[in-house]
């Protein structure tokens, strides 16, 4: 009898024939070897679809899923029809243009055995600019790591009031069960799709933040953010037109899962505050106090991260932070 893989990791890809192999082979030199690696082939009509055939007919653990004619495109289609086909009991993900350290798979898999509440785990993630155009960083923790958060705290912190950094969908695993109780992503979003499963997470179950800093997150000009950015569509801090449909479904979410908490339902007017036309008075009073948590944010991570620079100068760290 065959055994099931320990975890499954998703990769969708479209016309990614430049950084697949790359990719791939950043899995093939985990220190655990006890993965399946499903690539999820959303359409593409260059060469990627070769590439990754090519590379799964010499590893039994490989599998390229091809999506059936007229299936639902994008990311979060592709990555639910993963978690649908995969058979671990752990998911990660990893896009066709980022990278794994080689301990990935090793750290996360040991987070998720020392707490077993968790139903997910996250950690920092480097932002690398291959082209050498601006220096590598690696995200700060800010003071998160080490930690079993327990719900809504990092719902109410990271995705509303964005005190810190929302995880890299390369830096994440999850569990199964989990997934089976919320769902998978929802595939009307083409932005933010990743955050609705984290807030559906954040808001049920517990989560682990390690330290360690588990992969690369490519820049470049041909990313869907960097595409976003360019065309006014989003803004990694500021007011942007693809958080209010976000901020819309996660209020309604919250409002249907019957969670009371007074904490949350105020981060959540907060967040859709710069939204919403109202000339009251609360809701000026909310722009004011976001705008001054927000500028308190971005003090903190700016610190934060002059301070992880200068730490990692010092010890000669590179791939952990």
């Amino acid at each position: 009898m065959t055994s099931l893989p320990q975890v499954t990791i998703i990769t969708p890809f479209l016309n990614a024939e430049a950084t697949l192999g790359e990719a791939i082979a950043s899995v093939r030199a985990q220190t655990v070897t006890d993965w399946e690696l499903l690539l999820v082939d959303d359409g593409s009509t260059d060469d990627s679809v070769e590439i990754a055939t090519d590379v799964a007919a010499t590893d039994p653990r490989i599998k390229v899923l091809r999506r059936p004619p007229g299936s639902k495109r994008g990311a979060a289609a592709a990555r639910n029809a993963g978690i649908e086909a995969g058979s671990g009991d752990l998911l990660a993900f990893l896009d066709a243009d980022d990278l794994y350290e080689p301990h990935m798979l090793e750290t996360v898999l040991a987070a998720a055995d020392a707490n077993p509440d968790a139903a997910m785990i996250f950690g920092p993630t480097r932002w690398w600019y291959p082209d050498s155009a601006r220096p590598d960083w690696i995200e700060p923790t800010d003071g998160l790591a080490r930690r079993l958060h327990q719900p809504p705290r990092l719902l109410r912190r990271l995705l509303l009031m964005q005190d810190g950094h929302v995880p890299c969908t390369c830096s994440v695993l999850l569990r199964r069960r989990a997934i089976a109780t919320v769902g998978g992503f929802e595939e009307r979003f083409e932005l933010y799709e990743d955050q609705t499963l984290w807030a559906k997470l954040f808001l049920r179950f517990p989560v682990f933040v390690t330290p360690v800093t588990l992969a690369r997150y490519r820049q470049h000009p041909g990313s869907a953010s960097a595409s976003a950015t360019e065309r006014g569509l989003y803004d990694h801090m500021g007011k942007h037109p693809a958080r209010a449909p976000f901020l819309d479904w996660l209020a309604e979410y919250v409002v249907k899962s019957g969670l009371k908490d007074p904490k949350l339902d105020r981060a959540i007017r907060l967040a859709r505050s710069p939204y919403t036309s109202e000339p009251t008075v609360r809701n000026k009073a909310d722009r004011l106090s976001l705008k001054a948590a927000m500028q308190l944010a971005r003090l903190r991570h700016r610190f934060a991260r002059r301070l992880a620079r200068l730490y990692r100068l010092m010890t000669g760290s590179v791939s952990r932070s």
